[in-house]
């Protein structure tokens, strides 16, 4: 099985999703200090106004895991930065501006570059393809 330079940037976008998919922590104690709801018949049909939270299903949690314990190792923490912010949607030029301290095109080339990093060093390292999880 070989592993593409996108499949890498796609398990970093779905380790993004996953991550607000999780439930929040909560502080120890705060979970008492909810008001309970007591729903009656009145209650039906009434607009919600949360929205309804979907779930991770095991193969994203599966990919998440392997992001953070096996992947996020490998990067230096200015490569770690850069990745994640580019998976959070960050513009070429704030990546460069804030993290790189360089052109938006430099920027580029520098994730593009991490990014085949993780795919050789995935390829050579036969622990690294046996965890790597089912990709879509």
């Amino acid at each position: 099985m070989t592993v593409t330079s996108v499949q890498i940037i796609d398990m970093f976008q779905t380790a993004f999703d996953t991550d607000k998919k999780l439930p929040t922590v909560y502080k120890k104690g705060a979970n008492s200090m909810r008001f309970d709801i007591v729903h009656d018949k009145s209650d039906m049909g009434a607009w919600s106004k949360q929205p309804i939270k979907i779930s991770a299903s095991s193969n994203e949690i599966a990919v998440y895991e392997y992001c953070l314990f096996h992947l996020n190792p490998l990067l230096s923490v200015e490569e770690r930065k850069m990745v994640w912010a580019r998976t959070y949607g960050a513009p070429w030029h704030w990546i460069g501006k804030n993290i790189l301290k360089c052109s938006r095109h430099t920027a580029k080339k520098r994730y593009l570059g991490a990014i085949r990093m993780l795919r050789m060093r995935i390829l050579i390292n036969e622990e690294l393809m046996d965890k790597l999880p089912r990709l879509n």
